[in-house]
């Protein structure tokens, strides 16, 4: 059970600060369509649609797996209406700690949100390549910002 819970706040976490309003997916393998108010993640609006498959595989010792073949983000300044199309097919790797305390490896192609509200060293929202660890605390806000091997994309500023 404790898991079920991390992996809701890792998945809350993600959307933290999303605006109340979410989309109706529009197809079956729509998994997210947020938007984001100016000043959350970028400086300006910025809507998040993720479609494809994923799937969550719980293992032994407080450990998850959560993989997402075929699987794209589209990223959209809701100001500009400039969009860009990212394939996260990476996979990532988390073990909740005694303190409650998740430790996280992504490797592959990920994305990682970061929002202000959280107070994260590292506010916004990046494209990572490689492989990378981070950590989040029991309630889903930033431990550890992430850090690794591999090319980091800020998706904000190339779509400012």
């Amino acid at each position: 059970m404790k898991k079920l819970m991390v992996l809701c706040a890792l998945f809350f976490a993600f959307l933290a600060s999303a605006t109340p309003a979410v989309a109706a997916a529009p197809s079956d393998d729509v998994l997210l369509d947020v938007t984001f108010k100016a000043n959350q993640l970028c400086k300006y609006p910025v809507q998040l649609v993720v479609t494809g498959k994923s799937k969550f595989v719980d293992l032994p010792g407080d450990r998850f797996f959560i993989a997402s073949p075929g699987q794209e983000l589209t990223v959209t300044n809701v100001k500009t209406g400039e969009e860009a199309t990212f394939l996260i097919t990476g996979s990532t790797h988390a073990e909740v700690q005694a303190d409650g305390t998740t430790e996280v490896k992504v490797t592959g192609l990920n994305v990682v949100a970061n929002p202000r509200e959280s107070k994260s060293v590292r506010p916004g929202l990046f494209l990572l390549e490689g492989n990378f660890t981070f950590a989040l605390k029991e309630d889903g806000t930033e431990e550890r910002v992430f850090s690794g091997t591999g090319e980091v994309t800020d998706i904000c500023a190339l779509l400012a």
